[in-house]
């Protein structure tokens, strides 16, 4: 019994390895604008689709504003004020329960209303909220990225527009 207890903690472990370790991290750049409009972070995790989608984000607003890109294991430095937006990407990991990074800093910053969250998962029916916010989510499937990416326009043109 005691030998089966060992086989499965091993097991939990390497599954949990595995599936953080299929998760990318966005490489970090800054993109400053004179005489910026709005201030723009993004982080999170990345794929092909993702990978897509942030750089059509990224050409869409680098021009007028500053738009940061920081990895997922910063979020914890973040402070919301110092942004208009903030655009976090995510996959679902055991529906959200292993995103150990953005359910902390969710929770840290319960009260910001400039948070934009973009979650892919496997379901394409999928819905997440975290408190008021709701999460735009998707399939990572090239034929969702023109409505994701007008989805997280919209979203983060609303944030700029009142905060700036």
């Amino acid at each position: 019994m005691h030998q089966i207890k060992k086989w499965a903690i091993a097991i939990i472990i390497l599954a949990v390895m595995l599936t953080l370790s299929c998760s990318k991290q966005i490489p970090e750049q800054r993109f400053v604008t004179e005489n910026a409009e709005y201030d723009l972070l993004i982080t999170g995790v990345t794929s092909e689709f993702k990978a897509d989608i942030i750089s059509r984000i990224v050409d869409r607003y680098k021009d007028q504003g500053n738009v940061n890109l920081v990895n997922m294991d910063k979020l914890d430095q973040l402070q919301c004020d110092d942004y208009d937006a903030i655009l976090v990407i995510d996959s679902v990991q055991a529906w959200s329960y292993w995103n150990f990074s953005l359910n902390s800093f969710l929770e840290k910053t319960e009260t910001c209303k400039n948070i934009v969250l973009l979650y892919t998962a496997g379901d394409p029916d999928w819905k997440y909220q975290y408190h008021e916010l709701d999460a735009i989510t998707s399939a990572s499937q090239v034929e969702d990225q023109d409505r994701v990416f007008n989805e997280l326009t919209y979203e983060i043109d609303v944030l700029i527009a009142k905060n700036g």
